[in-house]
């Protein structure tokens, strides 16, 4: 299956923080991803090659709940 072009965004609500995660393809097979909690980027560390949508997908959602965490922390 040829992904050149993919591109799919999630938007939800975890503890009253909305996130969008995208997930996007511009080589085949290869996906990347941006995070964001209430409109701010969400750092995420450096990965290697991501070559599923689903593991790019749940490496977001992984970034976003731990940045949760962390507002939490400095409440």
């Amino acid at each position: 299956m040829r992904t050149e072009g993919y591109r799919r965004t999630l938007h939800g609500v975890i503890d009253g923080h909305h996130f969008q995660i995208t997930v996007t393809s511009e080589m085949a097979d290869l996906f990347n991803f941006l995070a964001t909690v209430d409109g701010a980027g969400v750092n995420v560390p450096q990965q290697g090659a991501i070559r599923s949508k689903g593991d790019a997908m749940q490496l977001a959602l992984a970034a976003i709940e731990r940045h949760i965490e962390e507002l939490g922390r400095r409440v």
